[in-house]
């Protein structure tokens, strides 16, 4: 007992204002991580209240003095929930700019801007391309930067929606005087607190006293039933200790009197928030990919930069001027437009998920859940319909199914009349004027069974109440004293549990009579009940006593403190079983799922045969044997222990479990490697919907703190979307896999000439505008449209994918080796031509850029003799440039088509993405824009061109088209030995 209070003493120093362990704010912060990580460890709820006292210094009468209360709040601090270590948004925005892809585009603007200082300082008139590219480059790293800040700043307020639930005052006893408006910050541990109905609980409370006192703990256990507390033994499991109220539960019914035993960050709610404030959400699938593509492309780029270097000083370059042709190559290798792709694909799937009932807060985590492996799913809310209904009735032994039994058979037994009376008058329950039923969700599910058979509101006047006993755990069971106006004769009705109203009952309402209650009439009784509990029902009893008018006439003092009424040798009148309804299309989905390879597990607060019975009905278990593991067991379980046992049963339902069991459940998933989806609604989910790979809250019946921790929101709460989600997130990273090899495949021909330009000393075929007219403005849109092609059919029968990259080898091999090549030739090929048709054939152009770039030598020849100045060089490459670059989008429109699909022929999916259609059309357009417009054709270094130029590059969309149609229809058929689907199926 010492040793865990001393340790509950030592953990509460670790969460004091200042630091007096003398730690670094990182160790501080991983201390208090690891601690709250581990369950609770305290004995406070099990040692005899005077012991407490005496260890809390308080008295239960008087409370503490207010000296050692303002001690104790200096010392250790306010009874709020304080936040994790917070960088401030200028940390977080600065983060948001220089985390994956957008590294390598800020070195891209870095050499860019440098490369423009080199020539500013070396050459009398130096060109702004790299000026102007440098700051495009800026500007698209700062939106893409922006917007992911904008959705990092909103994760980060988290801790708020967590101090919205706690209470600003409370009636709290310091120096012998109660003071109700005492403020909760204000609260220390030994507090003497008065809770009564509609109240918060502001802190964590060992009960003294109370009185039919009952609190809804949904927020923290995830159970929709409100549970009773009072002063009685506890349970080593402090969750589910019945003599303990926690902090932010709402007192439904009664009132209690409780000493303060943990304020703050160590209460339940404290520890929770902690967790869901201090874990890190494990990076996305998809940014995994994109770091990885950003060090291959970095390797690349360096690796070609160092050839180039090489290859310019062996050919005599001088070093400044080898240095801008590095830098020209590094930043030619820079794909500018895959990042704004990638977020604006994301995007606009995210608002077609709107309509879908999905509401994505965090973009990467669409892509995810369609790499998801495992789906941990809470039970109420998403599994069920968070309603309690009636499903079975015992009645004069019969057992009826409520849904496919008529009310004509039920009025025909006669102690159904008698249970319509006694259910509509044992209730705690209210009815408002217009029908709708109020108070515990058990006793809203009778009420309502009763409406569709009767009005309890007719059966309550006529009964009206005289005095009643609250239902409490000890007694388990409610009892009510009525009169009944017609007799002018007392009622006593009873509800509770089966156990303890049959012991109570000396006969048995049957068929027509009333039976003895014996071992036989027991065993039938129980039998009934046991059938009902494996069905995961909650089951209640019901019993009714006629009060003789001579003992207790009209105006009898009942009296439910000292009783003075019979309580005993009552007419049991049967058994209900409730039961919170799965939902019916939930079955069906997570068929689905689990055809598309994904493992579906439960995880929940609910009792075990609730757990199981709902599991086998929506078909995550297919065998009454499934594995269900409790939150005891899971406790004495190493993390080896629990990872064999994932690996050993796959159909596993977890039962009981407290948040940061529900947490350890989750890494250990990922331990396996897996992608772990939560489901969650309850403040409780949150530590376990932040550390999932997609955590996914429910939008209806979700906590506030549910919705802020989560990635995804579901706004119909049905499971059945995120079978939606699974196939949009697949169907997403497939067309994603397009997107990026639309784009690399233009970067193919963006870099060749780069490299010609330096080793073989030609005019330069592309200028670095084009280069950047192409990357951020004609390829984007059919880009982005690509996301609009719709799933192939065996995305939902494939397995999850583990190996398959976004950019993989085949990929590389068919950008870099097939069709960035075909496109890179036609390009060479209409520069070329224009250059012939202007005098200069191929064979001379090689070697000639030193005196081609030289603004002194005016008398260039061509091969037909004629001479050249500066200034006609330079238009004439302008011409070039641009025959170049309509080459380069006239492929690309060939390339848009080509991306449409992986492996079906294009004749056989269509162009049915207007999207796409119009992106492609749009290409067309600003093409003609950058050459014709002036001033922009200016800007660009771009030139009108002739109208026989724009046909240049027919003859290899012709064979781009036809080679890949033939090497699409070579993978469907595995042609030659399936070498095709080797070498470029990505």
């Amino acid at each position: 007992m010492n040793s865990r209070t001393s340790s509950l003493s030592s953990i509460s120093d670790l969460f004091r204002p200042n630091n007096p362990k003398g730690l670094r704010s990182r160790d501080l912060s991983c201390t208090r991580l690891n601690i709250l990580k581990k369950e609770i460890q305290t004995d406070t709820h099990l040692i005899p209240l005077q012991e407490l006292y005496s260890l809390l210094g308080t008295d239960p009468v008087t409370g503490l003095s207010s000296e050692r209360a303002k001690e104790l709040l200096e010392y250790y601090g306010s009874n709020t929930l304080t936040p994790a270590t917070q960088h401030g948004w200028a940390r977080l925005l600065l983060k948001s700019l220089c985390t994956g892809f957008s590294i390598l585009i800020w070195l891209g603007a870095i050499l860019c801007l440098t490369a423009y200082l080199i020539e500013l300082f070396t050459k009398p008139h130096p060109s702004t391309d790299n000026l102007y590219l440098g700051c495009v480059l800026i500007a698209v790293d700062v939106i893409c930067g922006l917007f992911s800040f904008l959705q990092n700043y909103k994760s980060s307020k988290i801790m708020k929606t967590f101090n919205n639930m706690i209470p600003v005052t409370s009636c709290c006893v310091r120096d012998g005087i109660t003071n109700t408006e005492t403020p909760v910050s204000n609260l220390v541990r030994g507090d003497i607190v008065h809770i009564r109905a509609g109240d918060v609980i502001p802190a964590d409370l060992r009960i003294i006293d109370s009185k039919g006192f009952k609190v809804d703990n949904s927020s923290l256990t995830g159970e929709c039933v409100a549970v009773p507390r009072s002063n009685t033994e506890g349970t080593p499991n402090i969750i589910e200790s019945q003599n303990v109220a926690f902090f932010s539960a709402l007192c439904v019914e009664g009132w209690a009197t409780g000493v303060v035993i943990c304020c703050g960050d160590l209460t339940a709610l404290g520890r929770i928030a902690g967790l869901a404030a201090r874990l890190r959400p494990v990076p996305s699938p998809l940014s995994r990919e994109i770091h990885q593509l950003m060090r291959y492309m970095s390797a690349w780029a360096v690796g070609l930069g160092l050839f180039i270097a090489s290859a310019s000083l062996g050919l005599g370059y001088p070093f400044m001027q080898t240095t801008i042709f590095v830098i020209g190559i590094v930043v030619a290798n820079i794909p500018e437009g895959l990042q704004p792709t990638v977020t604006a694909s994301l995007t606009l799937t995210a608002k077609q998920m709107v309509a879908k009932n999905c509401l994505v807060k965090n973009l990467e985590a669409m892509e995810a859940l369609g790499a998801c492996t495992t789906i941990c799913s809470d039970k109420t809310g998403t599994l069920t319909e968070n309603k309690m209904r009636v499903r079975h009735l015992w009645l004069g032994n019969q057992t009826f199914e409520v849904s496919t039994t008529s009310l004509d058979q039920l009025r025909n037994i006669i102690a159904f009349q008698s249970f319509k009376i006694c259910g509509a008058l044992c209730s705690s329950a209210s009815i408002a004027p217009d029908g709708n039923v109020h108070g515990d969700a058990s006793e809203k599910a009778i009420l309502n069974f009763i409406f569709d058979c009767d009005n309890p509101i007719t059966v309550r006047k006529k009964y009206p109440k005289v005095t009643e006993i609250p239902f409490n755990s000890v007694n388990k069971y409610q009892i009510s004293i009525h009169l009944d106006m017609l007799n002018l004769r007392h009622i006593l009705v009873m509800k509770g549990a089966p156990e303890v109203v049959l012991d109570r009952s000396a006969t048995v309402a049957m068929d027509n009579t009333e039976a003895i209650n014996n071992k036989e009439i027991n065993e039938l009784i129980n039998n009934a009940i046991e059938n009902m509990a494996n069905t995961g029902e909650r089951i209640l009893a019901f019993a009714d006593l006629n009060l003789d008018v001579n003992k207790y006439p009209p105006g009898f003092e009942f009296d439910a403190e000292e009783i003075n009424f019979p309580t005993e040798n009552l007419r049991f009148l049967g058994l209900v079983g409730l039961i919170d309804p799965p939902r019916k299309e939930v079955r069906s989905a997570i068929e689905r799922v689990r055809a598309a390879g994904v493992r579906v597990m439960m995880v929940t607060g609910d009792h075990p045969a609730t757990a199981r019975a709902v599991a086998l009905e929506v078909g995550i278990a297919t065998t009454p044997q499934c594995h269900v593991i409790t939150g005891t067991e899971l406790r004495n379980m190493t993390p080896d222990l629990l990872y064999l046992t994932l690996e050993k049963n796959y159909e596993i339902v977890f039962a009981r479990t407290s948040p940061t069991q529900k947490l350890q459940i989750v890494e250990a998933c990922q331990r396996q490697g897996s992608v772990v989806a939560v489901t969650g609604d309850g403040v409780n989910d949150a530590p376990a919907l932040r550390r999932a790979d997609i955590g996914i809250s429910m939008g209806i019946t979700g906590s506030q703190v549910s919705k802020q921790t989560a990635d995804i929101i579901l706004m119909d709460d049905n499971f059945a979307t995120i079978v939606t989600a699974i196939e949009e997130g697949r169907k997403i990273f497939d067309n994603l896999k397009k997107s990026i090899c639309y784009i690399l495949i233009s970067n193919v021909p963006e870099i060749i000439p780069v490299l010609m330009f330096i080793l073989f000393s030609i005019p330069l075929p592309l200028g670095v505008m084009t280069i950047l007219c192409i990357d951020l403005g004609t390829d984007m849109w059919p880009a982005v449209s690509l996301a609009h092609e719709n799933a192939e059919r065996d995305v939902m029968a494939r397995p999850p994918r583990r190996s398959d990259p976004l950019v993989s080898c085949s990929m590389i091999r068919l950008v870099y080796g097939h069709l960035g090549l075909i496109e890179f030739a036609a390009g060479m090929f209409a520069y070329f031509i224009v250059m012939a048709e202007h005098g200069f054939y191929p064979e001379q152009l090689f070697g000639i850029r030193q005196r081609w770039d030289n603004e002194a030598v005016s008398d260039v020849q061509d091969s037909l003799g004629q001479e050249w100045t500066y200034a006609e060089r330079k238009e004439l490459e302008r011409a070039c440039q641009a025959a170049y670059f309509v080459a380069i989008v006239m492929t690309q429109i060939t390339n848009g088509i080509i991306c449409k699909t992986r492996y079906n022929s294009i004749f056989h999916v269509g162009m049915k993405n207007k999207a796409l259609n119009f992106g492609l059309v749009f290409e067309i357009i600003l093409a003609c824009v950058v050459c014709y417009v002036p001033g922009i054709n200016s800007f660009f270094r771009t030139y009108p061109l002739r109208l026989k130029w724009w046909f240049l590059a027919l003859p290899f969309t012709a064979l781009m088209f036809v080679f890949d149609e033939f090497r699409k229809y070579c993978i469907r058929n595995e042609t030659f030995g399936g070498w095709f689907n080797k070498l470029t199926l990505y």
